[in-house]
């Protein structure tokens, strides 16, 4: 791709709408031709909930499936246009965003203009979405449950996985594409501006062992602490959160003075209408054994976002509101090392909003309608090619650590020997060539993973976002950052934001020294010793030819999709009647649950999408008022094969005391419990 606009200073009206700090205040029009058309902005979201019954994705066990529902799974989509040039920033609450979903998704909105080549989808990375809809099939990977680790059959289905579950990966294709269809169709004049806040105290290094190495220190698992970081214990971690920050230009009707007599004017008003989050956190908060969808701790941060940005705008009920939150280099970032479940996701996820509103504050004191906005792709072959630092390999191979998992939730092998298989290493260097001490963990076939990497660097304004398609440990995304900004030498350039997990997923990247550590992330590296330099080659070849310095790199031909068709059937849509079975307990009271229970149909069919399956009221002055929804984070349920349905209202602290009651609108019945009593 060329270049279709350049770095400029912003124009007069620019300036004008930078110093309109103020939310809905009036936005003046200055005179003077335009240098470049303003900048266009669109949102849209759609649900995209699966019926229950699928494991868990990301903690690749049998055993931990998604029973029930507690916040549901989003695609969110920011799309950007100027001059020509569109973009789309995406989301997915999903443990991963794999290439040929992506290139489905693009295919399905190419009548919008989109491809794989201007659709950025970064996967939240929760480990409570479903999974089975990677299009290789070492991603649809479940290890087997303690209750059948005996049984060799189980293990024969390890090491050869399931094929795609066709029905998932269509239903997940039609909806993301309707998130971007419906941020295309809203694009409408805008500002923008970039904000950051730092968050220092959530997240740990859960690897700090293999980060200390990066510092030249050898030591054995266990050993290390953050503080022998020789740069401070805020190096093992990013605290840094970064939010674009984008609001609607529209024409309202306001109060004013002409002539000395007040009236009512036609002025240019800036309405908020989201921002693209990014915080380095990963998506295992609540533990294995939580077994709803949900979207973790990225939940409470998006919603709590989201609403506040709604409340401090005054934006219309109808108006979208939308958080697009991903993730960055949050290989070894976790904040779910020392506690874990539902309530500390939401303060966790309340603390990560308080912080992006922060940026996003900071944001409107610069906001303008005329960004430099622009982008470059390409896909990178693991051909078994050099780096700058060395060899890769074109042989996939996963490590030993990859056998027991993580440090938040261990596999069902370390649950029946206890023994972590991290930091052992093979006496022989290079057994597989470019895999250095790595003790391979044999796959079925290597055609089971994907070798083509696609990458992109997308320049808004003074800051451009780097790719990568899989999780980067926080040392990687510094690198990565440092070699982009000294390769462009400024150019106007103020800051590179590191956009993991995204249009692919090859597992981790990692730094050379880490990789040789060979814990949990270095042996899930699947490339090899110098897998993530040679993608830092490239990001570096996109950024100099993004600001006009340099070739981009040769994009390599790969069908992502690797033959899967999106060709499924449409999920049912559940029981056409239901009863009450259980109704709700008087006198709870704040930080409570009042749970309920009800007969509908089995599988989680009976749940709508996009509207409100379970709705609380509370009575004031003789009427009902909508007070939660199981769109927002204090209500939950789940279904048994028999279709028989448990919920639950957590109720927040501080609720209002008085009268109650909870509909069910289910797609095929409506159900009311009976009016219940919550005390002070």
């Amino acid at each position: 791709m060329r270049a279709r606009t350049t770095p400029r200073r912003a124009t007069t009206i620019g300036a004008v709408l930078a110093a309109t700090a103020a939310l809905g205040a009036p936005v003046a029009a200055a005179a003077g031709p335009p240098a470049a058309p303003p900048v266009r902005v669109g949102v849209g979201q759609a649900d995209i909930t699966p019926p229950t019954g699928s494991p868990l994705g990301g903690w690749v066990r049998a055993d931990r499936l998604g029973r029930g529902v507690h916040t549901r799974l989003m695609a969110k989509a920011i799309v950007l246009e100027r001059g020509g040039t569109k973009v789309a920033l995406v989301s997915v609450d999903l443990f991963a965003a794999v290439g040929g979903l992506v290139k489905e998704v693009a295919d399905r909105t190419a009548d919008r203009g989109f491809t794989e080549r201007n659709v950025v989808v970064s996967a939240s990375h929760t480990h409570a979405g479903p999974s089975g809809f990677a299009n290789f099939s070492t991603l649809n990977t479940v290890a087997p449950s303690p209750a059948t680790i005996g049984n060799p059959s189980s293990f024969v289905e390890f090491l050869d996985p399931k094929p795609t579950d066709r029905r998932l990966y269509t239903f997940l294709a039609q909806r993301i594409a309707l998130a971007l269809r419906q941020a295309d169709r809203d694009l409408g004049p805008a500002r923008v501006g970039w904000g950051s806040a730092t968050l220092p105290d959530v997240t740990k290094n859960r690897s700090i062992e293999a980060h200390l190495a990066d510092h030249g220190q050898i030591l054995a698992r266990g050993q290390g602490r953050p503080e022998l970081d020789p740069d401070g214990v805020l190096h093992t971690i990013d605290p840094d959160v970064d939010v674009l920050r984008v609001d609607r230009l529209v024409r309202r009707s306001t109060p004013c003075t002409r002539q000395g007599r007040r009236t009512r004017c036609r002025r240019t008003v800036a309405v908020p209408i989201g921002g693209w989050l990014m915080f380095a956190n990963h998506g295992t908060v609540n533990p294995s054994s939580y077994q709803f969808y949900n979207q973790d701790h990225h939940g409470p941060a998006t919603r709590v976002f989201e609403r506040e940005v709604r409340r401090r705008g005054k934006v219309p009920a109808a108006r979208a509101v939308v958080g697009v939150y991903g993730n960055g280099n949050e290989g070894d970032q976790s904040a779910g090392l020392d506690e874990q479940g539902p309530e500390h996701a939401e303060e966790v996820g309340r603390a990560e909003a308080a912080a992006m509103l922060r940026a996003w504050s900071a944001a409107g004191r610069s906001m303008t309608t005329r960004p430099a906005l622009d982008l470059r792709w390409t896909r990178v072959c693991f051909c078994g090619q050099d780096s700058s630092a060395g060899p890769t390999s074109a042989q996939p191979i996963p490590g030993l650590p990859f056998l027991t998992g993580s440090e938040e939730g261990r596999g069902p092998l370390f649950d029946l020997t206890g023994i972590p298989l991290e930091d052992q290493r093979s006496p022989v260097e290079d057994g597989f060539a470019g895999h250095g001490h790595k003790i391979a963990v044999p796959a079925s076939s290597t055609d089971s993973y994907p070798n083509g990497a696609p990458l992109f660097t997308v320049r808004v304004r003074d800051r451009i976002i780097a790719s990568l398609p899989g999780e980067p440990t926080v040392e990687t995304g510094r690198r990565v950052r440092q070699r982009i900004l000294d390769a462009i030498g400024g150019a106007g350039v103020r800051r590179v934001i590191v956009a993991g997990l995204t249009n692919e997923f090859f597992q981790y990247f990692v730094t050379p020294e880490e990789y040789a550590r060979q814990h949990y992330e270095g042996g899930s590296q699947i490339y090899g010793t110098n897998a993530s330099v040679l993608l830092t080659d490239a990001l570096v070849a996109l950024a100099r030819n993004l600001t006009g310095r340099g070739e981009a790199p040769q994009p390599y031909d790969f069908d992502p999709r690797n033959g899967v068709v999106a060709d499924g059937e449409p999920y049912p849509t559940g029981a056409t009647d239901g009863r009450m079975l259980a109704q709700p307990p008087d006198g709870r009271r704040g930080g409570q649950t009042v749970p309920f229970s009800w007969q509908g149909g089995p599988g989680g069919y009976d749940k709508p999408l996009d509207t409100a399956f379970l709705t609380v009221e509370r009575r004031v002055a003789g009427r009902w008022r909508t007070v939660s929804d199981d769109r927002w984070i204090d209500l939950r349920w789940q279904v048994d094969d028999a279709g028989r349905h448990r919920g639950e209202w957590l109720v927040p602290r501080g609720a209002d005391a008085g009268t109650h009651r909870i509909r069910i609108t289910a797609n095929g019945y409506a159900l009311t419990t009976s009016p219940f009593t919550l005390v002070r």
